[in-house]
């Protein structure tokens, strides 16, 4: 890390104390998981925004606000259902 930063940086101070390996995951489909937990009516899903789920923030925000507030949104949210993974929806919960 200091190899390549310092060319950079040369008058960048401080120790390298350590470095982590960043770890996260998607969704098979690459598509969010938004959703209500159907056994748990208080209980709201989202999951699965590595990589580029931060430029949707805004949005997903509003949605769970929504969901959270409401029950429901206005949003067209059927693409992130996490049934789609289950065979004919059923069985993930």
């Amino acid at each position: 890390m200091r190899e390549f930063v310092a060319p950079r940086m040369p008058d960048l101070p401080g120790t390298f104390l350590k470095a982590v390996t960043c770890m996260y995951t998607n969704t098979p489909d690459e598509h969010f998981v938004i959703a209500r937990h159907p056994g748990h009516e208080q209980v709201i899903v989202a999951c699965g925004f590595s990589g580029h789920g931060f430029k949707f923030v805004p949005v997903v925000g509003e949605i769970l606000a929504d969901l959270a507030s409401d029950g429901a949104t206005s949003h067209p949210i059927g693409l992130f259902d996490p049934l789609r993974f289950t065979p004919a929806g059923e069985g993930l919960w």
